[in-house]
């Protein structure tokens, strides 16, 4: 394991030594840079990552946004990727890890606590939107972007058609209900504010993924199939989201870029991930904190 004078995994460590970027039977140069068309570097990264993730847990390192940081820089610039695409890569390795649970529940609270010294109250809405399954993304972001204007956020209200189908589906209960209301609402009816809500935002989701094609397309990293990721593969994936497939890590991205908010995954598996800000949002307070397991996401409320 690498120990520099910083302690485990100091940020010179990367520049060590390889466990995986090596020809078999030794080390990689150190001063080695694939270039961003070597097709070969993301799975080098994934098992890099995934080989950091476990030591970072066991030896209790990097409790800080600032190591993180630190960590896809240097893995950013040792495989000449972008560092937003480094973050997804992390984002994925670490969804699909095995989640540590306590009585069969990930403990999402306790894992917040850790990471972000913050106290929340674990929401978890189903997966049933109005008109859709597999809507737990959505309906995570719904009830974050809902709690976020009754407390009369000035950033909870969005612009453009996707604020005024947000407006439409909050109706008068923006102006006379509470978010505990909401949720006992969509546990009765999946016909609810909250479900509207979730599927106005998968709607926009879809929509900036393709309108945006070019922005999203080098960081589509299929998990759950053997698809390669092209353009083909992209468009179809997006077509799938327009129906009932389940968001993940791309998604996010979009749904970050769309609501002008962070997001920070908390995942079931202990692992510390970067949060999801590509608008700078988390400097000024507008962080969303969503847990997941990789099937199934829930709302960390503050």
């Amino acid at each position: 394991r690498c120990i520099g004078a910083a302690g485990p995994h100091a940020a010179d460590c990367l520049a060590k030594g390889r466990r995986y970027t090596g020809a078999a039977g030794g080390a990689a140069d150190a001063g080695a840079r694939p270039t961003t068309e070597d097709t070969s570097a993301p799975p080098r990264i994934e098992e890099e990552i995934r080989g950091l993730l476990a030591d970072m847990q066991a030896a209790g390192a990097m409790g800080s946004p600032d190591a993180e940081s630190e960590v896809v820089k240097d893995l950013a610039a040792t495989y000449g990727m972008d560092a937003q695409r480094v973050r997804m890569l992390w984002f994925s390795v670490a969804r699909t890890a095995r989640p540590v649970t306590a009585g069969g529940a990930p403990q999402y609270a306790a894992l917040t606590m850790q990471h972000h010294g913050l106290h929340v109250e674990v929401v978890d809405l189903g997966q049933y939107s109005a008109e859709h399954h597999n809507s737990c993304m959505f309906l995570t972001c719904a009830a974050s972007l809902a709690d976020r204007r009754l407390q009369g956020h000035a950033d909870a209200e969005l612009p453009g058609m996707l604020g005024d189908a947000l407006t439409a589906a909050l109706g008068s209960a923006g102006q006379t209900r509470s978010i505990e209301e909401l949720i006992e609402e969509h546990g009765r009816c999946r016909v609810s504010t909250l479900g509207r809500m979730a599927d106005a935002l998968r709607h926009a989701a879809c929509e900036v993924l393709l309108h945006d094609e070019e922005f999203y397309l080098p960081f589509f990293h299929p998990v759950r199939t053997t698809d390669e990721p092209t353009q083909e593969t992209f468009r179809r994936w997006v077509e799938g989201m327009r129906g009932d497939e389940e968001g993940d890590e791309l998604v996010v991205l979009a749904l970050s870029r769309l609501c002008g908010m962070a997001v920070q995954p908390v995942q079931a598996c202990g692992y510390r991930v970067p949060v999801m800000d590509p608008t700078g949002a988390a400097g000024s307070g507008s962080v969303l904190y969503w847990g997941n397991d990789d099937r199934h996401w829930v709302w960390l409320r503050p």
